[in-house]
This record gives structure tokens, sequence and C-alpha cells, in this order.
């Protein structure tokens, strides 16, 4: 067993944001049937996006429906720093599309993250976690 480092990321919610989170989680929790911790929904979110091309990345942080689930709610969740990589990489790209500037706030990327988790294929989402479990041990 290898140490992993780990860090709180946080997470700027609506009431609808944390239903979203919670969909997520509870539907990667089914699909691997057991219990998850919330910093695995977050990292297996943020990998799928990671695995789009730049101009995907892009349309999922432009679209009008993150508005309504980002808010004042402030909740932390703690992953493997192996996501900070993931998402710098994803701001990265979306820079590069030149459609948005600045690049957005980190927050908004989770958000994102998870509404394209949302409507990922159950293989591909399990095949992501599967893929992540290297991290995390």
């Amino acid at each position: 067993m290898r140490a992993t480092k780990s860090r709180a990321y946080k997470l700027q919610l609506s009431e609808e944001g944390i239903q979203l989170f919670l969909r997520c989680h509870c539907r990667l929790c089914r699909l691997a049937g057991d219990l998850l911790p919330y910093g695995m929904t977050l990292l297996v979110a943020v990998a799928l996006l990671h695995e789009c091309d730049a101009e995907v990345q892009a349309d999922e942080v432009l679209d009008p429906e993150l508005e309504r689930y980002g808010g004042r709610i402030i909740r932390y969740v703690g992953t493997t720093s192996a996501l900070s990589g993931l998402v710098g990489a994803i701001g990265g790209n979306i820079e590069q599309t030149g459609r948005i500037y600045p690049i957005p706030p980190v927050w908004k990327l989770f958000l994102a993250a998870l509404v394209h988790m949302e409507s990922a294929r159950p293989e591909r989402l399990a095949g992501c976690w599967r893929e992540r479990l290297d991290l995390t041990v």
C-alpha cells in the first residue's frame, strides 16, 4: 500500500446543487455495490470531464443549467490531491479553446463535472471509478 496525500476541496452549492451531488453519489455507490466516500464521487466526476475533449469541457462549463446548482452553501469534500492536477488540466484545456475568459472558478468546474457525471453511461462511470481506485488506496 502506498501513501497518498489528500486534501479538502470546497464546493459552493445551492439546495439543488446538494441534490445533484447526492444523486451522483448514490448512483456511483449503486454501481460500485459499496458505500463510497463523497470524495470518490467528486474525483470520478472530475475524471470523467477530464476524459472529454476541450470543446466538450467548455460546453459543460457554459451550460446555463449550472447557475441553479451553484449557491451559498459551502461544503468541503476530502479526496486525493490528484484531483488538483485534473482540475488544472481542465482549466488549461478550457483556456486554450478561447471561449471562456477568465478560467471559471474551481467550484464551477466541479458543478460542470457533476452535471456531466449525471448523464454519463453506466459502463463509462463504472470504468472511471475502477481506474480511480489506485489513487485512493
